[in-house]
């Protein structure tokens, strides 16, 4: 063999061992990727370095995750990587606060009031990569305004604003009657509840019965829930009640009654009179 032949062989298996101890480029396990310069190679030289890094959202927790090209294999690749977990976000006064899927990159807060306290900020907070992406929001006690004032009434205490479950009350002026709930509370919907009443005017007249008489109870003016007690003049019997309430209608309860003729009423007028009549002969025969 020829000295120009043999140095040929010699450099062609100089060249292929080069390329076989070169490594391809390699692939890292899960929610990992190669470092921005090394993602465009596709070998690497004998001797050479890679380093991985963890996904965004998850963080190493074992190894710096470099490997080593030898002999055309890269050595153990240790990088572990685990989703980021954000922690407690913190308590909220008046409030709660739930993690229904955990506290890790992705996961979500969310933060509910107690009964009577409205949120302020954001009921849904997300795990991020450097932690909780919003502040935690508060809880306040709910506020009603001022209610409406009543003709004829006033209410108490009078204040520009009310809390949750505070009781504002009502009164009507001299001779008039509340119609309505006499309290009202605020409620978390920011509005009292029930609706303020009114104060109206209630007089009942004076109840027309024939042949009855007045037993006892109130005189007029009949104001509400007075009441009158009537019965029937002798030989008459009552169809209905003869105790009656006036009512926030203006008007007795139960309907007024009656006073139906037993018979007797006029039979013992008929008779009454006959009686005088034989009287009245009897002395005229003595005279």
């Amino acid at each position: 063999m020829s000295v120009s032949a043999l140095f040929l062989l010699s450099s062609l298996c100089l060249v292929i061992t080069a390329q076989g101890q070169q490594c391809s480029k390699p692939v890292g396990r899960q929610n990992m990727q190669l470092k921005d310069e090394y993602i465009n190679k596709k070998t690497f030289e004998d001797g050479s370095t890679v380093a991985f890094v963890c996904d965004v959202g998850y963080t190493p927790v074992q190894d710096s995750g470099v490997i080593r090209c030898n002999a055309g294999i890269w050595s153990p690749l240790q990088l572990i990587c685990e989703r980021s977990n954000c922690g407690s976000l913190g308590e909220v006064p008046n409030g709660q606060v739930s993690y229904p899927q955990g506290t890790q990159f992705g996961d979500k807060a969310l933060i509910t009031c107690n009964t009577g306290y409205k949120l302020v900020g954001k009921s849904e907070i997300t795990c991020g990569t450097q932690g909780w992406l919003d502040r935690l929001p508060t809880c306040e006690v709910a506020k009603c305004l001022q209610p409406s004032g009543i003709a004829n009434g006033m209410f108490s205490p009078q204040k520009e604003d009310y809390t949750y479950r505070e009781v504002v009350e009502y009164s009507c002026n001299k001779d008039y009657t509340l119609n309505g709930s006499k309290q009202i509370t605020c409620e978390e919907n920011n509005t009292f509840k029930p609706s303020p009443p009114s104060c109206i005017w209630v007089e009942c007249k004076d109840p027309v019965i024939p042949n009855a008489v007045y037993i006892d109870g109130s005189r007029p003016p009949h104001r509400h829930k007075a009441t009158v007690i009537y019965n029937c003049k002798h030989g008459y019997k009552m169809n209905g009640q003869g105790t009656l309430t006036c009512n926030i209608s203006s008007q007795w309860y139960p309907r007024i009654p009656e006073c139906i003729s037993n018979g007797n009423a006029v039979v013992g007028g008929s008779l009454g009179g006959l009686v005088s009549i034989t009287v009245m002969l009897v002395q005229n025969y003595w005279m």
